[in-house]
C-alpha cells in the first residue's frame, strides 16, 4: 500500500508513545492539504493534551492520567489510519477507481440494510423449490447474480473502509453470527474484514473476529475469522495502543484447545509460505518422472497418447513394471509432501489465475458453489463429467483453485485425448479423495483458506496495493509466534514447539525470534538448548549481551548435567572461544557417556594438540587411524599433529596421501608448514602460493595464522619476511 513519509513519522511517534511529535507530524501533513477534513479532530485532541497538560503541571494527581494519555494516542491513531488510507486512495489509480464505483453506486451502506438484503436473498433460494422447472432456471440465475453484485460491492466497500465505530463492529458481529444469514455471504465478509485491518489495525474489526471467532458455530466461519484476527496482529502498534483490548485475548487463550488450534495454524502459515520451494522440488524432482514414465505427452495442440511399441515388450518386458513402480513412488513422495501439509497445488494454479474472473477481487475469497455467476455455465455444460463432478465435490483444493480448474477444464477440453475424455465421463480418471469427514475439519477448512489467501497476495495483478502479511519484510509478520502480545500468555508454553518447528524447517532465523520473544521465567532445557544451537551455528543472534552459545549450553547443562547434545554444544563452543582446557574436559566426559564415538575422540585430540600435548593427541589419532585409514578428517588431524612433534616424514608420507585425494584450501596451507618447518622452504612456497589462489586471504594471512608456532619451531622474523616478499 502506497505510504506517505510525514505519515510514517506520525505512525513511528504513536508506536513510540510520543503524542506530542504524532500531533507535530499531522500538522506538517494536513498543511499540505487543505481539503483534508481532519484539522478539526486533530484540534479536538490537541486542546484535549493540552488541558491535560495545565492539570498536571498545576499540580493535579490524577489517577486516571495514563488511561487519559492512551486514549488520546488511540483518537490519534484512528486519524492517522485514516489518512494513511485516503492518501493511498488519492494515489492509487486501482484503489481510486474502487473508491469511485463505490462512492457512484445508489446503495445503502449502513449494515442493517444489508442484513435485510441477505435475509430476503436467502428466502428468495428458498423459494425457488415451489416454482416450475422451466422458470426456476432463469429466476435462479437472476437471483444469483444480483446477489453476486451486492456481495462483490460490500466486499470491496469493507476491506476499503475507515476505522469503524463501536456501534458498526457490532451491527456486523451480530449480522456474521445470525443464522438467517447465508454461511457463504459471512465467510466472504469475514474475509474483507480481515484485508482491511490488515491495511490498517482497527481494533473495531479485530474485536469482531475475535467475536466471531468465539461465537460462531459454522466452522467455515469462525476458521476464517480466527485467520483474520491473528493476521490483523501483524502492526505491533496494537499491542502498544489497545493494550486493555487486547485483555479479552488472554483471557481466551486460557483455553488449551484455542492455544492447539493457533500452534497448528502458525505451523499451516510456514507451509503455505514454502509453496514455491515445494513448486521447485515438484517440477524439478518429481514431474518429470511422472511424465517420464506415462503413457501421454504434452504437446502444442494438448496432450496426446503414446501408442504401445510392440518392440519394446519383447527386448524389455520389465519396462512396464519398472515405469509403473517408478510412477507409484513419485506419486507417493508427492502424496506425502501433501500429508505433512505441503501446498503442492500452487505451482500449478497459480497459473491458471489470469481469468477475467480473478480480475474481481471478492473472487478470490468467496467459497466455492456451483451458481456463481461466472461459472454456473460451465457447470450446466458438464454436469455429468464425473471427473469434474469428484475435483469440486472432495478434490484436496482450494476454493480459487476449484474456480481456476473448471475455467481452464472448459478450455482444453477439446484438446484431450478421447479416451481420456470418456474416462473422466464415466469418473475413472479419479483425483485423490478428501474424506468428508476430513474436509468438515478445523484443520482442513483452515489450510485450505490459507491457500486461497496466499495466491491472492502472491499472484492478484495489484497485490502491491495492499500489505502483505506473508511478506519476509525484516519483521516476519506472518510469525505471529514472535509477536510481543503474546508473550507473557498461556500460548507461551507453546513456543520451544514452534521454534523446534522452525529448526526442522531450516527456518533457523524465525526460530530465533520466536525464541527471543519467551518470557525468562519460560527459559528451560529445551528453550536453552535450541537458543544455544542458534547462536552456536551462526543463524541468529540474542540482543542482550552476553547470550553467547557458550552461556546457553552452560545454562542447559545446570538443568540436565549429563545431556550428551548439550555438552556436545558446550565442548563445541568452548573450543570456538578457544578454551581448550575446558573443551578437552568436556570432550572427556562425552567419552563417559559414549566411549567409542569416533567424533569424540577425534576433538580430544585436536584439544589435546592445541594444548601441545602432542604425544597424548598421537595416541588417540593412532588408534583411528588404524580403525580407519582412509578417514580423511583423521589424517589431516594425525599429519598435523605429527607435524606440530617435529616428524615431518611422517607428516609428509600422510599430506602426500591427502594431496591426492579430495582436498581442501586448508589442506595446502597446514602442509605449507609443514614443509616449512621440516627445511623444504620451495615447496612450502608453492604449498602457500596455491593456497593463496584458492582462498581469500593476503600473503600476511599465512604468516599471522601460525605465527607463535613458527617462532617456537625456529622461524626467525627475517625468514619470515623472506617467505612473505616470495609469495
Amino acid at each position: 500500500m502506497i505510504e506517505n513519509e510525514t505519515l510514517q513519522e506520525v505512525y513511528v511517534s504513536l508506536l513510540q508513545r510520543d503524542l506530542s511529535n504524532a500531533l507535530s507530524q499531522m500538522d506538517v501533513y494536513l498543511a499540505g492539504r487543505p481539503r483534508q477534513n481532519d484539522g478539526h479532530r486533530v484540534e479536538a485532541v490537541r486542546a484535549d493534551f493540552q488541558l491535560m497538560a495545565d492539570y498536571w503541571r498545576r499540580g493535579y494527581k490524577d489517577p486516571q492520567l495514563s488511561g487519559l494519555y492512551d486514549n488520546l494516542l488511540r483518537r490519534m491513531y484512528v486519524i492517522y489510519a485514516n489518512a494513511a488510507l485516503s492518501h493511498a486512495v488519492g494515489k492509487s489509480s486501482y484503489l481510486s477507481s474502487v473508491y469511485m464505483r463505490l462512492t457512484l453506486t445508489a446503495r445503502d451502506w449502513s449494515v442493517q440494510a444489508l442484513k435485510e438484503a441477505l435475509e430476503a436473498y436467502v428466502s428468495e433460494v428458498a423459494m425457488l423449490e415451489l416454482e416450475t422447472a422451466d422458470k426456476q432456471a432463469s429466476h435462479r440465475k437472476d437471483i444469483y447474480r444480483r446477489h453476486h453484485q451486492l456481495m462483490s460491492e460490500w466486499f470491496d466497500n469493507v476491506w476499503l473502509s475507515t476505522i469503524w465505530s463501536d456501534g458498526q463492529a457490532a451491527a456486523m458481529e451480530e449480522l456474521l453470527l445470525s443464522p438467517t444469514i447465508d454461511s457463504n455471504d459471512q465467510q466472504l465478509l469475514v474475509s474483507g474484514i480481515m484485508m482491511a485491518t490488515i491495511n490498517h489495525f482497527d481494533v473495531g474489526k479485530f474485536r469482531t473476529l475475535l467475536h466471531v471467532y468465539q461465537k460462531a458455530t459454522d466452522e467455515n466461519v469462525r476458521q476464517r475469522a480466527l485467520v483474520g484476527w491473528v493476521l490483523s496482529l501483524r502492526d505491533h502498534l496494537a499491542g502498544q495502543l489497545y493494550r486493555e483490548d487486547l485483555k479479552e485475548l488472554e483471557t481466551l487463550l486460557e483455553d488449551q484447545a484455542v492455544c492447539e488450534e493457533l500452534v497448528q495454524l502458525q505451523q499451516q502459515i510456514i507451509f503455505c509460505i514454502n509453496a514455491e520451494k515445494d513448486n521447485q522440488t515438484i517440477q524439478q524432482e518429481i514431474m518429470p518422472d511422472l511424465l517420464k514414465n506415462s503413457n501421454f505427452r504434452v504437446t502444442r495442440n494438448g496432450i496426446e497418447e503414446i501408442e504401445e511399441d510392440a518392440l519394446e515388450d519383447i527386448l524389455h518386458p520389465d519396462a512396464e513394471d519398472r515405469r509403473m513402480e517408478q510412477m507409484e513412488e513419485s506419486f507417493q513422495r508427492m502424496q506425502a509432501m501433501q500429508k505433512q501439509g505441503s501446498d503442492i497445488y500452487f505451482g500449478g494454479f497459480s497459473q491458471m489465475k489470469r481469468f477475467p474472473f480473478f480480475s474481481e477481487i471478492c473472487n478470490w475469497f468467496v467459497p466455492f458453489y456451483i451458481d456463481h455467476p461466472s461459472v454456473n455455465d460451465v457447470v450446466e455444460r458438464f454436469h455429468n463429467n464425473r471427473f469434474l463432478q469428484s475435483i469440486v465435490n472432495v478434490g484436496p483444493f482450494c476454493n480459487s483453485d476449484k474456480y481456476s480448474f473448471l475455467l481452464a477444464f472448459s478450455q482444453v477440453i477439446d484438446r484431450i485425448p478421447q479416451q481420456l475424455r470418456e474416462m473422466m465421463e464415466r469418473g475413472e480418471a479419479s483425483v485423490t479423495e478428501v474424506l468428508k469427514e476430513e474436509s468438515r475439519s478445523a484443520a482442513y477448512i483452515r489450510r485450505t483458506y490459507l491457500q486461497d489467501i496466499y495466491r491472492f497476495y502472491r499472484i492478484y495483478p495489484y497485490r502491491s496495493e495492499f500489505h502483505n502479511p506473508f511478506d519476509k519484510n525484516g519483521r516476519s509478520d506472518y510469525l505471529f509466534f514472535a509477536n510481543p502480545v503474546f508473550m507473557h500468555t498461556h500460548l507461551e508454553p507453546y513456543f520451544n514447539e514452534i521454534a523446534a518447528f522452525l529448526i526442522k524447517q531450516k527456518r533457523h532465523y524465525e526460530a530465533g525470534l520466536v525464541l527471543e520473544n519467551t518470557g525468562e521465567a519460560r527459559y528451560d532445557f529445551r528453550y536453552y538448548v535450541m537458543a544455544g544451537y542458534l547462536v552456536q551455528h551462526r543463524y541468529f543472534e540474542f540482543e542482550e549481551e552476553g547470550q553467547t552459545d557458550r552461556y546457553f549450553y552452560q545454562k542447559a547443562l545446570e538443568q540436565q548435567p549429563e545431556n550428551e547434545r548439550a555438552l556436545l554444544g558446550y565442548a563445541r563452543a568452548l573450543f570456538g572461544e578457544e578454551c581448550y582446557e575446558e573443551a578437552l574436559e568436556a570432550y572427556g566426559r562425552l567419552l563417559t557417556i559414549q566411549p567409542e564415538k569416533r567424533n569424540y575422540l577425534l576433538n580430544r585430540a585436536v584439544c589435546l594438540s592445541k594444548l601441545k600435548r602432542y604425544a597424548d593427541a598421537l595416541k588417540d589419532l593412532y588408534r583411528l587411524n588404524y580403525e580407519t585409514p582412509d578417514d580423511l578428517n583423521v589424517n589431516r588431524v594425525l599429519a598435523w599433529t605429527l607435524a606440530c612433534s617435529d616428524k615431518y616424514e611422517q607428516a609428509d608420507k600422510i599430506y602426500s596421501q591427502i594431496m591426492s585425494g579430495s582436498l581442501q584450501p586448508e589442506d595446502l596451507l597446514n602442509y605449507g608448514y609443514s614443509l616449512w618447518l621440516g627445511g623444504h622452504t620451495d615447496e612450502a612456497a608453492d604449498c602457500f602460493h596455491r593456497y593463496l589462489k584458492e582462498s581469500d586471504d593476503q600473503p600476511r594471512d599465512i604468516l599471522s595464522k601460525e605465527r607463535e608456532l613458527l617462532l617456537e619451531k625456529g622461524i626467525t622474523e627475517a625468514e619470515m619476511q623472506l617467505m612473505l616478499y616470495i609469495l
